[in-house]
């Protein structure tokens, strides 16, 4: 993972990046809610937008507040609210897991493996908060399959998850990062 530019972003440019990724965010979080095909995708691109202000010297507080006007806007636009309740506890939060875990543990297979963890806990945590926030068991809703079936293909979505994630950020990071974004 490439390091923070050293070269500091005006404040008109921090403000105007974060105002795009969050406008962005909601775009690809409505269009995941609307459209009939490709919802992960949607939700994928509404994760990596919150990169752009994150990966930025002191960007974390101009993230946060992106992360937090993304999932409020997207809980008033759209319809079903299960594709912000998914924004709000997993795929908004996961920029700011990978960015901690990466700079906290310098190893990477043990920081893919924290990675890996933590993203378990969070889809636990999530499925508890609508099982209680829904007052039904949203466990009917899943497709019933074995446990040895369903837990090693989860956690091939996670892998596949991380891998592109960590592939598309660095994309952007190297090639389109100073071209969008202008520094002093």
């Amino acid at each position: 993972m490439k390091k923070v530019s050293n070269k500091r972003l005006s404040p008109t440019a921090r403000l105007t990046s974060a105002a795009m990724a969050t406008a962005l965010g909601v775009l690809f979080m409505f269009a995941a809610s609307v459209l009939p095909t490709g919802r992960l995708a949607f939700l994928f691109l509404a994760s990596v937008v919150i990169w752009i202000p994150l990966n930025e010297r002191g960007g974390f507080i101009t993230a946060f507040l992106c992360y937090l006007a993304t999932a409020g806007v997207t809980f008033l636009l759209v319809s079903n609210k299960m594709y912000a309740g998914a924004y709000l506890i997993f795929f908004g939060l996961y920029g700011f897991m990978k960015l901690g875990v990466d700079m906290l543990i310098p190893d990477r297979i043990i920081a893919f493996v924290v990675k890996l963890i933590l993203m378990n806990g969070l889809v636990a945590l999530a499925l508890w908060l609508a099982t209680l926030i829904l007052q039904q068991n949203v466990f009917s809703l899943i497709p019933e399959y074995p446990l040895y079936i369903a837990i090693p293909v989860l956690e091939l979505a996670f892998i596949a998850y991380e891998l592109l994630y960590s592939f598309v950020i660095k994309v952007f990071d190297d090639k389109l990062r100073d071209v969008l974004i202008p520094r002093r």
